[in-house]
Parts: C-alpha cells; structure tokens; sequence
C-alpha cells in the first residue's frame, strides 16, 4: 500500500510541475498531464516486474 501512495503521490508532483513548466514555456499545459500518466504507467511497469 505504501508503494501506492508513494506513486499517487509522485505522478501528482510531476502532473502539477510539468504543467506550470510546459504552461509557461511553450503554452501548453496538457503535456502535464501527460507526462504524468506516462509516470504512473512507469510506475505500474516497475512495480509487476518486481513480482
């Protein structure tokens, strides 16, 4: 359960930093949420080869 907050909590930190960054530099800040749904599946990855 820990393995889950912990990337809950990480995939919003990137969704929430990609999207002010991509939102300033180059006026599109959708790319955050799609960076961050590209960190959870990383996440989901790691964490089924660990098994």
């Amino acid at each position: 359960m820990g393995k889950a907050i912990l990337a809950m909590i990480v995939t919003i930190m990137v969704g929430f930093m990609s999207s002010a960054i991509f939102a300033n530099w180059v006026n599109a800040p959708e790319w955050g949420v799609i960076l961050a749904v590209a960190v959870m599946g990383a996440f989901i990855i790691l964490f089924n080869d660990k098994k």
